[in-house]
C-alpha cells in the first residue's frame, strides 16, 4: 500500500444541496467534507466499515471550518484532506475546498480521537495506519478551535427541541455531528440567513447523543455591533446531563446585495 497523505475528492453541488440563493448549503459542505475523509480511509484500507467490524472508529472533538464563499449550482469543485498531525489517539485532520481554477474557497481543521467503540474510551492509533497516512511525528499538535464559554442552559429555546431520529444515527451508534450542526443553525433567525452569510463555524463535541433522546438549543447573540453578526449556541440533551453535549460559535457577513 503506498502512501495516502493527500486525499482528493471532485463534486458538483445538486439541487436538493442548495439554499435559495443557489449555493450549497454549510451542510452540504461538512457532509462533504465528512464523506472525503470517508473515502480517505478507505485508501488506506483502514475504512469506517473495517474498524466497525472490529469495534473502532472515529469521534470528532471539535474543529474549525471557514468559508470564503460557497459553490454554486453546477460549479465543479474540489476537497482535498490529510491528517497535518497525529499522537496515540488523536488526529488532526485539514480539509481545503477550491474551485476549477485552483481558487480557495474554504477550510476546515479538526480533531478526532480513535475510539473503542464497546469501550467507550480512546486507543492509540495503528502505527501502520499513521504510516500510510505519512504523519511527521516533528509536528505539534495544536488544538483546532480555540477555546469560547457556550450559552447556559437558562437560554433554551422551549420551541427548539428535537428529539433524534433513526435516520440521525450513524455508524458509531449515535447522531452524526453533521445533525449537530444543523439544530444548532435552525436556532438562528431566518432573517439573519435571509440577509448574511455563515464565514466561520467553530465546534465542540462533548457527550453522544443517542436515538430517543430530545436535544434543546440555547443560542446568545455575541455580535459586537458592526454589519457582521455572531452568534454561540449550546446544545443541551435532557435533564440527566446538566452541561452540553455540543456548543458552537458562528459569525455571519453580510450578503452581495
Amino acid at each position: 500500500m503506498e502512501n495516502a497523505a493527500t486525499h482528493v475528492r471532485a463534486f458538483t453541488p445538486r439541487y436538493y444541496e442548495m439554499d435559495r440563493f443557489g449555493n450549497a448549503t454549510p451542510l452540504t459542505m461538512l457532509s462533504l467534507f465528512e464523506e472525503t475523509a470517508f473515502t480517505h480511509c478507505e485508501e488506506t484500507e483502514f475504512g469506517v466499515y473495517r474498524l466497525r467490524e472490529e469495534g473502532l472508529g472515529w469521534v470528532l472533538l471539535h474543529g474549525t471550518c471557514r468559508f470564503l464563499r460557497y459553490p454554486r449550482f453546477r460549479e465543479a469543485f474540489t476537497v482535498e484532506t490529510r491528517i497535518v498531525a497525529a499522537r496515540r489517539f488523536y488526529g488532526l485532520r485539514e480539509f481545503v475546498v477550491r474551485d476549477g481554477a485552483g481558487t480557495e474557497l474554504g477550510s476546515c481543521r479538526s480533531m478526532w480521537t480513535f475510539y473503542d467503540v464497546d469501550r467507550r474510551r480512546p486507543v492509540p492509533i495503528p502505527g501502520e495506519l499513521l504510516s500510510r497516512w505519512g504523519c511527521d511525528p516533528s509536528v505539534p499538535l495544536t488544538r483546532s478551535t480555540p477555546a469560547f464559554e457556550p450559552p447556559e442552559a437558562s437560554r433554551v429555546d422551549p420551541s427548539r427541541r428535537y428529539e433524534v431520529r433513526i435516520s440521525d444515527i450513524d455508524t458509531n451508534g449515535h447522531v452524526n455531528n453533521v445533525n449537530y450542526l444543523e439544530w444548532a443553525l435552525e436556532s438562528v433567525p431566518r432573517e439573519v440567513h435571509d440577509s448574511h452569510v455563515l464565514t466561520l463555524i467553530q465546534g465542540v463535541y462533548r457527550h453522544q447523543v443517542t436515538y430517543g433522546q430530545t436535544v434543546s438549543v440555547a443560542r446568545e447573540d455575541r455580535s459586537g455591533g458592526g454589519p457582521g453578526l455572531s452568534f454561540a449556541m449550546s446544545l443541551y440533551a435532557g435533564p440527566e446531563r446538566p452541561d452540553p453535549v455540543a456548543y458552537a460559535r458562528t459569525e455571519w457577513t453580510p450578503r452581495d446585495a
